[in-house]
């Protein structure tokens, strides 16, 4: 009698094989998942600062103007839904120098709120 020699696969190596497979697919798709709300989270991030920056940049001059270094606060909207919040003050720092602060407050997608702060100094040469 000869032993005959059969190649191929038996029927728990195949189901390990997809196991691993299945295992290996599943944490694609969660990676895939986590960059997706990452993306989301760092575009909305990325407006609320270039806004507050804008807004920066467009006080700074104020700051040694007497009559215009005054508080305030903007919005930032897209379609009916806020964006972002600043709101800036200027802080006086002794010898024609001021500190121009910008808190921004911005919306999550789960609508939580974040807060960042940007401040700057300007001094004014009289």
């Amino acid at each position: 009698m000869t032993a005959r020699n059969q190649g191929g696969f038996t029927i728990i190596e195949i189901m390990i094989a997809v196991v691993i497979l299945m295992v290996g697919m599943l944490g694609l798709v969660m990676t895939a998942a986590l960059l997706s709300r990452m993306m989301g989270r760092s575009s909305r991030a990325q407006a609320a600062a270039t806004f507050a920056a804008q807004r920066m940049e467009k006080m700074r001059p104020a700051a040694c103007i007497a009559g215009q270094r005054v508080a305030g606060e903007d919005t930032l909207r897209r379609g009916g839904q806020w964006v972002a919040i600043n709101k800036w003050s200027y802080i006086d720092l002794g010898g024609s120098a001021y500190r121009l602060r910008v808190i921004t407050r911005w919306q999550t997608v789960q609508n939580r709120t974040r807060t960042d702060t940007l401040e700057m100094g300007v001094p004014c040469l009289t």
